[in-house]
């Protein structure tokens, strides 16, 4: 997605580098195209490149490591974490099904069926087939707005008797409702960087990462910025503050003008006042009513991976539904 060089880290913020560091490459880790089982560039190499202190790298690598999202290789160095998603994928169903699948095609072309006319037979054929066992699915995300969004777009691969609920992470800190919920559910969804976090809190119970990436939307609203434009990049969290910066300039390498800061900071009002455009991150939702009637406004929001629910949800879905169908069964024979 980007690299990590000195300009990554802002040393004039009020923000701990480490902070920053830990921010940036939970980031990359989690929502790049990094390829996993990538080398990391050493601790000195790193605190070398961005001018920080080699035990703040060695700490923020072990964070990393806790969190799941690294690997530390004797004698070797820091690795990104094996893709659960390709180990799916490689051991897919449908794999078995490729030449049955082409099969299809080649007699289908040779009726004179269109391809897009067998895809509308085959869906037709499977919503009649389609389960009545329904699975209880704990969606936990950070912030209810985006997680609505998040919802609807996981409901492409569940079943129509499947609930979900939504549930912030914050609400299950608590010994409450919300966290029985999650225990009680037959799986727990969140997001990749968070996993680990969930894991720790609804201990025992089933929880699966989805990656994200950022929404077409967001895309194009930051291709659109005037290349003369002064742009505030603004973050909820003080953690993600390093994260701003080179994620505008990925989809608006035009503009040369950012300033970061984050959303409770003292001289917030200040940097909107003297913004051309701001974009927010999800969770400061409130910068819209600081910013002026003529500076652009937008939130860099995220979707859920389109090949993450087909690759790692849809999969873990059907396995939970087809073990809750085998002991229904097991136990009308008893």
């Amino acid at each position: 997605m980007f690299s990590i060089d000195a300009s990554s880290i802002d040393k004039s913020l009020p923000v701990p580098v480490g902070t920053q560091l830990h921010g940036l490459l939970s980031y990359m880790l989690a929502f790049s195209d990094m390829p996993y089982g990538t080398k990391l560039q050493s601790v000195r190499q790193l605190a070398a490149d961005i001018g920080i202190a080699p035990m703040t790298v060695s700490q923020v690598y072990q964070q990393l490591r806790d969190e799941g999202l690294i690997e530390m290789r004797a004698g070797l160095g820091a690795f990104t974490a094996r893709d659960p998603g390709k180990l799916q994928e490689d051991h897919q169903p449908i794999n078995a099904l490729r030449s049955d699948i082409e099969s299809i095609i080649t007699k289908a072309e040779g009726l004179g069926v269109s391809p897009m006319a067998l895809v509308s037979m085959i869906n037709a054929r499977a919503q009649m087939r389609r389960p009545s066992i329904g699975l209880s699915i704990a969606f936990v995300c950070i912030f209810e707005g985006p997680g609505r969004d998040y919802v609807e777009q996981a409901r492409r691969v569940v079943g129509p008797s499947d609930v979900i609920d939504l549930i912030t992470i914050d609400s299950i800190r608590a010994d409450g409702p919300e966290l029985r919920l999650c225990k009680a559910a037959d799986l727990v969804v969140t997001f990749s960087h968070r996993e680990a976090e969930v894991r720790s809190l609804v201990s025992g119970a089933d929880v699966v990462g989805l990656r994200m990436l950022p929404s077409q939307r967001t895309r194009q609203n930051l291709a659109g910025l005037d290349s003369r434009a002064r742009v505030a990049a603004v973050t909820h969290f003080q953690d993600y503050i390093a994260i701003m910066r080179p994620s505008v300039r990925e989809f608006a390498p035009h503009v040369s003008d950012i300033r970061v800061t984050w959303s409770s900071a003292p001289d917030l009002a200040e940097i909107i006042n003297s913004s051309d455009a701001v974009v927010y991150a999800s969770g400061a939702d409130h910068i819209v009513q600081l910013a002026p009637a003529n500076v652009q406004c937008f939130e860099y929001r995220h979707a859920l991976d389109p090949s993450a629910l087909e690759i790692i949800l849809a999969p873990r879905l059907a396995e939970l539904r087809q073990a809750k169908a085998d002991q229904a069964g097991e136990r009308r024979t008893a």
